[in-house]
C-alpha cells in the first residue's frame, strides 16, 4: 500500500471512531435515562406549596410572566411606560428611569406579573399600539393570601430558593436538591404543612388591625394564638404585615420586615409575674429566715417597696393586705417583690431558664435571643424587677412556650409552627407532635396558678374588660416601662402593653398573648388596650369552635331545648350577650330597642349570630341571628 491510500485509511479509521464517539456521547446525554443529580437538571424544579393546617394553599409556584423592553424598536416611550404603569401598578417614573438608564438593549422591566396583566399587554403590542415590549413566560411564587401570616410564611427570590421565614428554613424541602423523582419533566418540592389556622389566624389579624388603626403603636402589634395540648401555633401575626406578592417593594433596611414574634427582644413587664410567682411557689428551699411562698401567703403593699439600695419601686396602687393570688389579680409590685425575698438569686435564675428563658423556643423558625443575665451580673435591684418582668428580655414565642407549663400542670411544651412535611406521591416526610420538654412546676402549682390568673379575668382585676362570657378566663396583663439609651433610662413616653389568656380554666385549650409596641394616645397599658383585644378574638375563636359557654341552650338529640333548668337573661345593656338557643319570642324586645337594626333568618332558635357575644354596644348596629 503506497503512502497517500495509506493516509486516506488512517482518516477514514478516524472519522469513523469519531462519529462513534459523537454518537455514544448523544446517546449517554441525551437519550439514555440517568439517575446521577446532574443529569436532573435538564427538569424543571418546582418548588412545592406551603399550606396551612387544613390545606388551604399559602404559598404556590405558579406560571407567571416576565415584562421586559427592547430599546432598538422601543418608541414614544413616555406613552408606553403610561400604559403599561397603568396595568402593572408600577409608578410611571420608575417605568421612565428604566428606559432612560444607560445599559443593554433588553431592560427588565417587571417579573411575576400576572396573567391578566399579561394579556392586556400583549393585546396593546399585537395592536400596535405600544412596540419594543416583549412578554416571556416566567415561573414564580404567588401567594394567594398576601399578608396573612407574611412574616411566618416569608419569602422566596427571584432564583426560586427562600430568603426568609418558613420560605427559607425549611428551603431544602420545598426546593429539592440531590436524588429527586422527576415526574414527566418535572421535579416536585414537598409540601410543607403549617400548624396555623387560616380562620383563627384572620381573627388574630383583625383584633391586631383594631390596635393598630386605633393606638397607632409605633413598634407595631404581636398575636400568637396556641394551642394548649400541642404547642402548635394557630395564629402567627407581625402587625404590621406585608404584601408577599410585592415583597421587593420593601427597603432591605425597613423595620416592617422584621419578624417580631421571633426575633424582637423586649421587656415583657407584668406578664412575667405569672412565670416569677411560680417559681418563688415551687421552688423547695427559701433563703434562711424566709418562708416559702403559697397561695395562702399574706404581703402588704403600701405603694412602694423599699428593699432595694435605691428610690422605692412605685405600684400602681396601694393594695393593703393581700394574698398570693392578689399579686396576679392587681399586678402589685411591691407584693411581687416582697415575693421574691423568699429566694435566691441563683435559684431565681435557675427557674427563669428552666421555663425556657434565654433560650430558643424550639419553634421551626429563625430566632434571636438574649441570654438571661448572669447571677454575678446582677444589682441589688436585679432581682425583685426581674420578678415583675423588668431587666429582662424575651421574644413573644418564648412566653407562650413558657405559657404551656401554666395550661399542662406544669409540664414545658415545644411550640411548633410546621406540622407535616408530604412529599409529591403523599407520603409523610416528616410530622410534629406534642414534645414534651419537662416539668417545670408541679401539677399543683400550675393548677392554682390558673386559679389566681382567672382571679385577674374578674370583678376589679386588671384583665376584667374581656367582655368573655359563659367562658373561664385565665389572663395577665403586662405594662412595661422601655428603656431609653439616648437618656440612660426608663421612658415617660413608651410603653409596651400586653396580654396572656389561657383558656377554659378548668381545662386549658388555647393560649393567646397580645403585645402592643409604644402606643399612642392616653391610653398605654395592657389593660385599656390589649384585654378587650384579646376577648374580642378569644369569643371569635370560642364561636368557631363552637365552644359551650355557660347557661348556654343545649340542642339535645331528640330536638328538645334544656335550659339547664334555667331561664336565660337577653338584655342588652352593654355588650351583645350570647343569643344562642333563644327564640323568636326571646328577640321581639330588641325591635323596641332604637339602637339596633335586626335581621332574623329562619325558625325556630338561634344557631349563629352576629357579631359575637361580648361585643360593645353601638347605635345604630345591625344584629343578624340565624334560626333552626
Amino acid at each position: 500500500m503506497d503512502k497517500t491510500k495509506k493516509a486516506i485509511f488512517i482518516f477514514a479509521i478516524a472519522l469513523i471512531s469519531l462519529c462513534g464517539l459523537i454518537c455514544r456521547y448523544f446517546y449517554l446525554m441525551v437519550l439514555s435515562p440517568r439517575n446521577d443529580a446532574a443529569s436532573r437538571n435538564i427538569y424543571r424544579i418546582e418548588r412545592g406549596p406551603i399550606l396551612d393546617r387544613n390545606g388551604v394553599v399559602l404559598a404556590i409556584q405558579t406560571r407567571l410572566f416576565r415584562v421586559s423592553g427592547w430599546r432598538p424598536t422601543l418608541k414614544n416611550p413616555d406613552y408606553v411606560a403610561k400604559k403599561l404603569s397603568e396595568i402593572l401598578e408600577i409608578p410611571e417614573k420608575e417605568i421612565k428611569e428604566k428606559f432612560e438608564k444607560k445599559g443593554g438593549d433588553l431592560i427588565q422591566l417587571a417579573r411575576k406579573v400576572s396573567y391578566e396583566s399579561a394579556e392586556k399587554i400583549q393585546d396593546l403590542i399585537k395592536s400596535g399600539e405600544i412596540s419594543g415590549i416583549r412578554v416571556d413566560n416566567d415561573y414564580g411564587r404567588l401567594y394567594p393570601e398576601k399578608e396573612l401570616a407574611s412574616h411566618l410564611i416569608g419569602f422566596a427570590g427571584d432564583d426560586n430558593k427562600g430568603l426568609d421565614g418558613i420560605e427559607l428554613k425549611m428551603d431544602n424541602y420545598l426546593y429539592p436538591v440531590g436524588n429527586q423523582e422527576a415526574f414527566s419533566g418535572v421535579v416536585y418540592g414537598n409540601q410543607v404543612y403549617l400548624t396555623i389556622d387560616v380562620n383563627i389566624q384572620n381573627f388574630a389579624q383583625q383584633a391586631s388591625m383594631d390596635i393598630m388603626d386605633q393606638y397607632e403603636p409605633q413598634d407595631g402589634v404581636i398575636t400568637l394564638v396556641a394551642d394548649a395540648k400541642t404547642g402548635e401555633i394557630l395564629a402567627y401575626v407581625s402587625m404590621p404585615e406585608l404584601d408577599l406578592n410585592n415583597y421587593t417593594k420593601y427597603n432591605a433596611d425597613d423595620s416592617i420586615k422584621r419578624n417580631k414574634p421571633a426575633i424582637y427582644n423586649y421587656e415583657p413587664g407584668s406578664v412575667f409575674k405569672v412565670f416569677s410567682i411560680s417559681s418563688f411557689m415551687h421552688l423547695p428551699t427559701p433563703v434562711q429566715g424566709k418562708e416559702r411562698v403559697t397561695p395562702e401567703s399574706r404581703f402588704f403593699c403600701n405603694g412602694f417597696y423599699y428593699n432595694v439600695p435605691g428610690p422605692p419601686i412605685k405600684c400602681t396602687g396601694k393594695h393593703g393586705n393581700i394574698d398570693t393570688g392578689d399579686i396576679i389579680k392587681y399586678s402589685c409590685n411591691p407584693g411581687t417583690c416582697t415575693a421574691s425575698e423568699s429566694v435566691s438569686e441563683e435559684d431565681f435564675y435557675y427557674m427563669i431558664t428552666q421555663f425556657g428563658f434565654g433560650s430558643p423556643s424550639g419553634a421551626e423558625i429563625s430566632e434571636a435571643v438574649i441570654e438571661v443575665n448572669k447571677v454575678e451580673n446582677w444589682t441589688g435591684y436585679s432581682k425583685p424587677t426581674k420578678a415583675m418582668g423588668q431587666e429582662i428580655s424575651v421574644n413573644a414565642l418564648q412566653i407562650v412556650k413558657a405559657a404551656t407549663a401554666i395550661a399542662n400542670h406544669g409540664k414545658l411544651l415545644v411550640p411548633h409552627v410546621v406540622k407535616k412535611v408530604v412529599d409529591a406521591t403523599g407520603h409523610v416526610v416528616f410530622e410534629t407532635g406534642t414534645d414534651v420538654i419537662q416539668e417545670v412546676i408541679s401539677p399543683s402549682i400550675a393548677d392554682s396558678m390558673l386559679l389566681m390568673m382567672e382571679r385577674a379575668s374578674q370583678d376589679r382585676g386588671t384583665a376584667r374588660r374581656h367582655n368573655v362570657g359563659g367562658v373561664r378566663m385565665s389572663m395577665k396583663t403586662g405594662t412595661a416601662q422601655v428603656y431609653d439609651p439616648e437618656i440612660g433610662t426608663y421612658s415617660k413616653e413608651k410603653f409596651t402593653a400586653s396580654c396572656l389568656a389561657i383558656f377554659p380554666t378548668e381545662d386549658p385549650q388555647y393560649i393567646i398573648y397580645n403585645v402592643v409596641f409604644y402606643p399612642k394616645g392616653q391610653v398605654t397599658t395592657g389593660a385599656g388596650i390589649a384585654v378587650p383585644a384579646v376577648g374580642k378574638l378569644a369569643n371569635d375563636i370560642i364561636s368557631y369552635k363552637g365552644m359551650p359557654r355557660k347557661g348556654d341552650t343545649v340542642l339535645g338529640f331528640d330536638g328538645t331545648i334544656n335550659d339547664n333548668g334555667q331561664d336565660k337573661n337577653y338584655s342588652v345593656i352593654d355588650v351583645i350577650p350570647d343569643f344562642t338557643g333563644a327564640s323568636k319570642k326571646h328577640l321581639l324586645p330588641l325591635f323596641r330597642d332604637d339602637r339596633f337594626n335586626l335581621v332574623i333568618r329562619g325558625e325556630g332558635w338561634v344557631v349563629k349570630q352576629s357579631p359575637a357575644p361580648g361585643t360593645p354596644v353601638e347605635p345604630g348596629m345591625t344584629l343578624e341571628f340565624e334560626l333552626q
